[in-house]
Parts: C-alpha cells; structure tokens; sequence
C-alpha cells in the first residue's frame, strides 16, 4: 500500500495530536477522537465509494463528495463550502453502518471539526450588532450591562467576543411596562436577561390569584429553572416599567456551558436553592413556616441531581441514607421498589413497583415512609433534583412548629394505610389466579399493582399527555391511525400500546415533562409553551432524536418514500385511496392564531452558487423526523375527532390514573 503522502500528492498531514474542543456532543458522550496515525490509515482504506455521503442527513452532503472531505483532512485546506458542511454535521454516526471498508467517517468528521475550531473564538463585526440595537443604545453599553450579570462578570472566563457572539444569536426584545413574559405552569427552555427595567415574578395561590415572590431587575436574569430542567414555569413574570431583555435560545446557552462548565455550576446551585424554596412554600407540611425559616432549612439542606435511570440507593443499603434524613422531590419523577421474594411468581420482573414519586413529594430516608420500616430501592425516572434535609434541621423545626410534626405524622399514617393496600403477605408480586391463596392480603389487588407497574416501568407517568383508548368501546376500525394520515399525509400514532385494566396507552409521543429527545444542536425539535413537543422547519432528519427517544415513538422518514407514497399511478389506486382515505385533508380547521414556527416561516435556502434553484435547502433535504405534535395549530385532533365511539381521548396521565396510593386502593376498596 501506498504511504499517504504520495498516493495524494501533498505534503504531511496536519498534526490531530491536539484535543481542541467541540461543541454539540452531548448525544455522544465518551467520543475518543482519533489521532493522526490512525486518520492516515482511514484515509488510505477509503475506496471513494460516496456511500456515507449518500446516507448522510446533511442537505449539502448533495453536494460535496467524500473527495473533498479526505482531501481537507489529509492538507491543510478546509473550502468554504467544506467548512460549512463540517459545521454543520451533527454526528449522527449514519455515515458508519454503510462504509463498506468499515472506515469511521464520523470520527474522520471530529478531526474536522477540531481543525475548524470553536466559531465563537472568531471577531464578531460590531457594525453588525449595532445594526440590531434600539435607540439610544451602542455595542459598548450592550457589553457593561451584560457584565453586569453574575455569570458574565468575568471577563478572562467569557470574553466580549463570546458575548457578541450570544447576542449575535440571540433576539433583543423591547418591553412594555404590563406586559407577560413568562407564565406559570408553560414550558420553554430559553433564557431571559434583564437589561434594562424591572419584573414582578408571582405565583399561583390557594384560589387561584396571583401572589407577589419576588421583584427582579436590571442585572438579574429569568427562566433558569426551565431551561435547566425541562420543567414548567415555576413563576409568572409581567414588567412593571419598560424593559429590555435579551432572549437567548436554549442552544446558545447549551453551547456557553459547554465552553464554560462554571456557567451550569453557577445556575444549578442557584436555580436549586430557589425552587427548594417555593417547592417548600409549596408544600401543606411547610405551611405557616417564617419565611426566615424556611431560607434557615435551605441553607442545612443539600441538593442532589441525579441522571434518568441513575438509583438513589439501593434496598441492600448500598447508598442507602439515614432513616431520619428527609428527601423532598424537587423536579421529575423516581419509582420506589422492593425485590420480589426469591420464586415469586412476578412476571419475570426481579423488582416490584410500590410507588411513584413527583415534585412536591417527600420522603423520609430510604423508607418511603411505608411504616414497616423497611429499605426500598428509589431510582429516576427522568432527570430528578432532591434535596436532603437533615434529621437535626427538622427535628429543630418540629419544636419550634408542633403543627408541622402533627402533619408529618399525619402524612406517615397515609402511607401506612396505603401500603396495606401495596403489599401481600409475602411481599410479592402475584397472578391474579393466586388471589383466593391465604397468604394474600385481602386489601391488596394484583391487578391494580400490575397497573401501577405499567404505568411507571413504561414512563406513561412521565407524559404531560397522552393517547387513551377506551377497550370496552373501541371496535378496532383503526380509524384513528387513517385520521392521523389524512391529516399529516404520515401517521404518527399506532393504536395498539400498553394495555392497563380495560385502557390502551396508544402508542404515539407523550410529550414528556422532561423530553430527553429535545437534545439538537440545529434545533430541529422544539416546544410550544403549552407543552406539545414539535419537529421545527430545521430538522434534517439525523435521527439523534429518534434514538434517544425511550419508546420509539419518532419515526424518520425519507421525503422520497413520501412522494411516492402520494403519488397515485392507476384509476384504480385513485378509487380505492378515495375510499380509504377519503378525498381530502382529515376535518379540522387550521386555526391562524395557533400557527407553528414551521407553518410561518420557510427554510432559509442560502443558495450556495447562482445555479442552485431558490429553494435549494429543500431541494437538498433528504429525510425529516415525524411524530405526533397534538396536531398543534389545529382546532381538534384528528385521532381523536374521528372516532366513531369516542374511544380515544387525550389525558394527562398523573391526573387521570392517579397517585400511586390512589391506583393501588382503587380496587382495594
């Protein structure tokens, strides 16, 4: 085999030797890069096939061959047109599966990305940011207001490149005094600077009315919480005089602390004494607790994050805190649960499911408080924030306050009565043919357990909506999928899912509190403030969300296979396509006032050269993520407007089905 530089005819490769920093990975956590022996070999082993190009999701992989790409790797000349395309590779890996030498294309495409470097480090043209501020306002008091945010005070750790850069990407927003920004109870991820003016933050009381938190101003910033959780709104924001804010995308803020990890450190331990705050403000156990109180809790207490699927503890003890320490559920979701006694018959699961625990909710140690006095395994469900109250900080409070000890107590003997409805005699799961055997609880149903299971093993609890089909009703006519398809020309949904006593969970996105598939770098995913998880005009149809999505309910599509599926070639597809799917568009108006982004606005085409078409963008697309958005923008659902039944119907699962202790007694009763 040829030595690399005279099979090309240039000199030595660059040196990969360097580790420079790349953004956007956080869907590949781990990556190794290659070093510069193995990228020659690579190289050598391409065969010039174009087949990962061809697989490649990027719109202008149209356009540029493998060619250009190893020629950019192997010299020290990256195009324009080679630049922006490894700018704008997302790492998806679908180069991979289909080299036929098993070359790494992705990892070829890193040391690309390294030699490119970090786009925020280049000059910004300050004429450029001029251009988009207000009256009265110039670049240098843009920079002294920004500094005078706490994270941007340093200017060594975030120079005023980057902070051009943020604003460059960002939207300035001029603001009447009255007016809402944020509002309790929405979803959004993006970040809300104060530059000028003042905000009152309020919250949802007993009744329903708003009450005053907290004022906040020039320097300070909002929707941290949201952003950094994936939550709703915690508070409602309305300007009290004339402000100016500067809006910042989720992606912009994802991308500044992955340049600066202290920027994450700083908002998390500042967004969790706050919302450790108003969630015990929150809470009937902390009512009529002084504020100077509960600020005295906050500061003894210690705030955990913990990872989807990661374990609290373990019921063997491993990790297992003091029985007295209090663990109060700030954000997400954790499932309590026991090993199932060794022979039970459980339905091959080594664990059975006891209970679920949301924000609001507390417990005591690793004893869920189920009376027994017996550990219990607690493991997130989503990404889930806990704070730890120490047994000397609540015993303090329980002399100064006898009414929160005489709660807490109140609130140990529903658990106690809850748990006789969780457990058997033996503490395991059963068949429902084992109920009449004299070693079952008699208030326990095996049924209700089995449902419980259902709901939190399969993450149905963790959707803020879902698709419920009523089997006693349905009369299996799929109408609802053929609905979905009239409408979107896809569908997005299967009738068939998980089944829980006589109700189908269908299968289709449940829009979860905590998306894990909102991880894009080009922001091909987004979300309404009203909770509908939606694919935007950006998508290129990479599949990171798709495979992160813990139900496969994301589907990608290749816009080939969909104009041929629309295509009719004989009189007799027309004929029988007008009686199976109709005429037309599924019923249901399109409501103006609830247009998405990608309804409104087009794709920008950025024609590379003067022959490309004025749409090139969508000429170039190649494959689109599909999934259900609620049919947002629309009056109705489709799925569920054509029932001829009304089977289905849309719920939000927690409210619907219950706490834990209300599905276990349900039957019980």
């Amino acid at each position: 085999m040829l030595s690399l530089p005279s099979l090309v005819g240039e000199p030595a490769p660059p040196d990969y030797s360097g580790q420079a920093f790349v953004g956007g990975l956080q869907h590949r956590p781990g990556i190794q890069p290659l070093n510069t022996q193995q990228i020659r070999y690579e190289i050598d082993m391409c065969v010039g096939c174009d087949r990962c190009m061809l697989a490649c999701p990027v719109p202008l992989s149209a356009i540029v061959t493998i060619a250009d790409l190893n020629h950019a790797t192997i010299s020290g000349t990256l195009t324009g047109q080679v630049a922006r395309f490894t700018d704008e590779c997302v790492m998806c890996g679908s180069c991979v599966p289909v080299c036929p030498v098993d070359n790494h294309r992705d990892l070829l495409m890193l040391s690309l990305k390294q030699r490119l470097g970090v786009a925020w480090d280049k000059p910004v043209d300050p004429r450029r940011v001029q251009q988009n501020l207000p009256a009265g306002w110039n670049v240098s008091l843009l920079l002294s207001r920004l500094r005078e945010q706490a994270i941007f005070r340093e200017s060594q750790l975030i120079p005023d490149q980057h902070l051009l850069h943020i604003v460059m990407e960002s939207n300035l927003l001029v603001i009447d005094a009255g007016e809402m920004m944020l509002r309790e109870g929405e979803f959004g991820r993006d970040l809300y600077f104060i530059l000028d003016g003042r905000f009152e933050l309020a919250s949802a009381g007993p009744r329903g009315s708003a009450l005053p938190v907290a004022m906040s101003g020039r320097g300070e910033y909002m929707g941290d919480y949201a952003m950094l959780t994936g939550q709703p709104q915690p508070f409602s924001t309305r300007a009290v005089t004339p402000a100016l804010i500067l809006l910042v995308p989720e992606q912009v803020m994802q991308r500044l602390m992955e340049l600066q990890p202290a920027v994450r450190g700083y908002f998390e331990q500042v967004s969790s004494a706050r919302s450790l705050t108003s969630t015990m403000k929150r809470l009937a156990l902390f009512q009529g607790i002084a504020d100077a109180d509960i600020g005295w809790i906050v500061q003894q207490s210690q705030i955990r994050r913990y990872e989807r699927e990661e374990q609290l503890f373990s019921e063997d003890g491993q990790g297992q805190p003091a029985r007295e320490v209090l663990h109060v559920v700030l954000e997400g979701f954790v499932k309590v649960a026991r090993r199932t006694v060794r022979g039970a018959v459980n339905y091959n699961n080594e664990e059975r499911i006891i209970a679920y625990r949301q924000r609001g909710d507390y417990f005591a140690g690793g004893l869920d408080m189920q009376g027994d006095r017996r550990a219990v395994s607690v493991t997130a469900i989503t990404r889930v924030g806990v704070a730890e109250v120490p047994r000397q900080a609540m015993i303090a409070l329980f002399h100064r306050y006898p009414d929160v000890a005489q709660r807490f107590q109140a609130q140990l003997q529903l658990y106690q009565a809850a748990a006789q409805a969780a457990h058997t005699g033996l503490f395991e799961a059963v068949s429902p043919d084992r109920l009449q055997t004299t070693n079952v609880n008699g208030l326990s149903n095996a049924e209700a357990r089995l449902s419980l299971h259902a709901l939190v093993e399969d993450g149905v609890i963790e959707g803020t909506e879902v698709l419920v089909i009523d089997l006693s009703k349905c009369i299996h006519c799929s109408e609802c999928e053929e609905a979905c398809a009239r409408r979107h020309g896809h569908s997005r949904m299967h009738r068939k899912g998980i089944v829980v006593g006589n109700l189908s969970i269908a299968s289709a996105c449940r829009h979860c509190q905590d998306p894990v598939c909102m991880l894009c770098s080009r922001a091909g995913i987004a979300r309404m403030p009203g909770g509908e998880v939606y694919i935007t005009e950006n998508c290129i149809g990479c599949g990171i969300c798709a495979e992160r999505c813990p139900y496969d309910n994301i589907s990608i599509v290749t816009l080939e296979e969909i104009r041929q599926d629309t295509e009719t070639h004989s009189t007799w597809e027309q004929f029988s396509k007008f009686f199976k799917k109709g005429i037309g568009k599924e019923y249901g108006r399109y409501a103006s006032d609830k247009l998405l982004p990608m309804a409104t606005n087009t794709a920008n085409a950025r024609p590379l050269n003067a022959q490309q078409p004025v749409d090139a963008f969508g000429e170039m697309l190649k494959k689109v993520a599909v999934k259900c958005d609620l049919c947002a923008g629309y009056e109705n659902q489709a799925c569920v407007q054509a029932c001829p039944t009304g089977a289905a119907f849309r719920t939000q699962p927690v409210s619907f089905f219950g706490t834990s202790e209300e599905i276990l007694q349900r039957r019980a009763r």
